[in-house]
């Protein structure tokens, strides 16, 4: 059906433009707004009453701090979607991802070693644009812990890069020059939105080098504006706090390499026929390269140096002189054979939430783009990536790509993990909407996690005693459909799969025990419970019909340990069991879990979708569809 058209209102509020709906200009806030009950604010105007921008926002038309030209590589950025307001409400998931990167700021962002997170959070606080992109920051760091919900949080990445960015442009540059000060908070931004466009850079895979060459530059020339934004201010650094993390690269800078790692290129450079100032800068970018081979760096080095080696190869970018920058962005063979040796490095680093297997795909990559011609250049580094290779091939380091802090416990839990059981499953299921529209009240949700305990605990009271299951912890095949990942240090379970199978038929009593706690459950929406269970099993029978399976329902992690392999160690073992009995495994997943599924062999079959209120709605009023794809494993 074709939509009419209507007329665009000039002067209208910023949320109906956000929209794109006519506003009646209403003021102070229109009735669009005060309908649904949505901020409502109106730009700016001039006497004429066009809208206008204010003079102390304007952007200058060189976009430059003292050559910090931030306009012309910030419209490379990904941009989700056009910001209709430059400060956006904050909520919950604001107030998380400030939580997280207070709490795990020293693994989240390791280039910033010396400066207290005092000092960026006051700077942050003050300047608006600085929060939003630590908040990008620790939503894209998320997105890499938290597989299940990994395009959540990487949209609201993007989103609140987008504002930093937004923010930034529309300051008067006049503003940084007024004092040094106004220049620190410029520094870290430029630090942290670098290193942020450096780990979208590492977790892309084009096959096209020049592709991946050109994002690589792009995010060392926005991580290089930490010098344009203190050009010719040496003495007011000195003095002010960012003292201890211009030493702490300056410390390094002076570093000389003495192992042999590099020595080969080393070699070819001086005898390639660079003019003297590119052979100058070359060298230096490999003896910073050399002192990180030297240090074998892993996630982090715990020396009481100021410096760590992790710290130094993501500041390798901004410690690069220019005539081996010019190399760079003329790709050059010499330079590009130089950044293979960098892309080794990085895979020393693999540990890293950041890194993985991107290094040894950008040295792979490098090789195969100079072609035959350079081949003996860049022999050394691919022979000594299959050495590391070789070295890790019996102990890999990820699984599924993603880091493993350390390996878990798969066993069979017994009725005392019923508590715990049930606690997880609140806390991992929390981010989903189905669970909030069909529980929306806090007595509800409270009901949800007695009958959970309780019912597990009915499940678990057939197990084995305790000292039974000991004896028997490598048993392929669990009593009842549920396993459970213990911390090997502290025993505590971190996450569980629940599963149903010939062999693990579910109680007949489950059903009945579900209807009465619906009853009992204050809030608790029955027509959303109901309903989703009759369209999930007519999906199920449409596309796959009766036949024999294993039907996995939950596999949940504590949002603590999640990013550790847990939960892929949980679905290959339920994996495990229905090859052994020859049959498939079906699942019904929710969007942003079926990339993962799809790593571990799922295919899907289709998808099935209901409507659900907004999170805390109890009745009425529809704002949304809730959708799920069918999903099977064949052994």
């Amino acid at each position: 059906m074709m939509r009419r058209r209507h007329k665009k209102s000039r002067r209208g509020c910023l949320e109906c433009k956000r929209r794109h709906i006519k506003c009646d200009e209403t003021r102070p806030r229109c009735i669009n707004c005060a309908t649904v009950e949505r901020d409502c604010s109106f730009p700016p105007t001039s006497e004429g009453g066009e809208s206008v921008v204010s003079p102390s926002t304007r952007t200058s038309p060189s976009g430059s701090i003292n050559g910090l030209h931030l306009d012309a590589v910030f419209t490379e950025l990904p941009r989700f979607s056009p910001l209709a307001e430059l400060h956006p409400r904050v909520d919950m998931v604001h107030m998380e991802l400030l939580h997280h990167y207070l709490t795990e700021e020293g693994t989240i962002f390791p280039p910033m070693v010396g400066m207290p997170l005092a000092i960026t959070m006051r700077h942050a606080l003050r300047e608006p644009y600085l929060m939003y992109q630590v908040l990008a920051l620790s939503a894209h760091h998320l997105s890499i812990l938290r597989p299940l919900q990994e395009q959540f949080y990487r949209n609201t990445a993007i989103q609140l890069q987008t504002h930093a960015v937004t923010l930034f442009n529309n300051i008067d540059l006049g503003y940084f020059d007024s004092s040094f000060t106004n220049r620190i908070p410029v520094f870290i931004f430029s630090s942290v939105l670098g290193f942020h466009t450096l780990c979208d850079t590492l977790s892309h895979r084009d096959d096209y080098f020049p592709t991946s060459l050109a994002r690589f530059m792009r995010c060392l020339h926005l991580h290089r504006g930490v010098h344009n934004s203190t050009a010719g201010h040496w003495e007011d650094i000195q003095g002010s706090e960012l003292k201890p993390v211009i030493d702490a690269g300056l410390e390094w800078y002076n570093v000389r390499g003495v192992g042999p790692e590099c020595g080969d290129i080393q070699q070819r450079i001086l005898s390639s026929g660079l003019n003297p100032q590119e052979l100058e800068a070359t060298q230096k970018a490999l003896d910073l390269l050399q002192a990180v081979f030297d240090g074998r760096p892993a996630v982090f080095d715990e020396r009481p140096s100021s410096v760590t080696h992790i710290h130094a190869l993501f500041n390798w970018t901004t410690m690069l002189v220019p005539p081996f920058v010019s190399m760079l962005d003329a790709g050059r063979p010499e330079a590009l054979a130089v950044l293979g040796y960098y892309f080794l490095a990085l895979h020393h680093c693999r540990d890293a939430w950041m890194v993985g297997d991107s290094g040894q795909f950008l040295l792979r990559s490098v090789a195969d783009y100079l072609g035959p011609d350079w081949s003996a250049w860049m022999e050394p580094p691919l022979q000594m990536l299959n050495e590391l290779s070789a070295e890790s091939a019996t102990t890999p380091i990820f699984l599924e790509g993603l880091e493993m802090a350390r390996k878990m416990d798969l066993s069979h839990p017994v009725q005392a993990d019923a508590a715990r059981i049930a606690e997880i499953h609140l806390a991992a299921m929390d981010s989903n909407p189905l669970l909030h529209a069909q529980f929306p009240s806090p007595g509800s949700l409270e009901g949800l996690g007695s009958f959970l305990a309780s019912h597990t605990a009915s499940q678990l009271s057939s197990c084995a005693p305790a000292e039974e299951l000991a004896a028997k912890q490598t048993a392929a095949v669990p009593e009842i459909g549920i396993l459970v990942a213990r911390d090997p240090d502290s025993g505590s379970i971190t996450g569980f799969a629940k599963f149903a199978s010939p062999r693990h038929p579910e109680k007949d009593g489950k059903i009945e025990e579900m209807e009465g706690l619906y009853k009992r459950a204050a809030g608790c929406r029955r027509d959303l419970l109901e309903g989703y269970a009759s369209i999930a099993e007519d999906a199920m029978n449409r596309l796959f019909g009766d036949r024999p399976c294993y039907q996995l329902s939950f596999v949940c992690i504590d949002p603590v340990y999640q990013g550790r392999g847990a939960g892929s160690l949980l679905t290959r073992s339920v994996l495990d069991m229905a090859a052994a009995d020859g049959l498939p495994v079906y699942i019904e997943s929710t969007p942003v879990a079926v990339p993962m599924y799809k790593k571990l062999g799922f295919n899907a079959l289709g998808s099935f979708e209901i409507e659900i209120p907004q999170r805390g709605g109890l009745t009425g009023g529809t704002s949304g569809v809730y959708k799920e794809t069918c999903m099977v494993w064949y052994p």
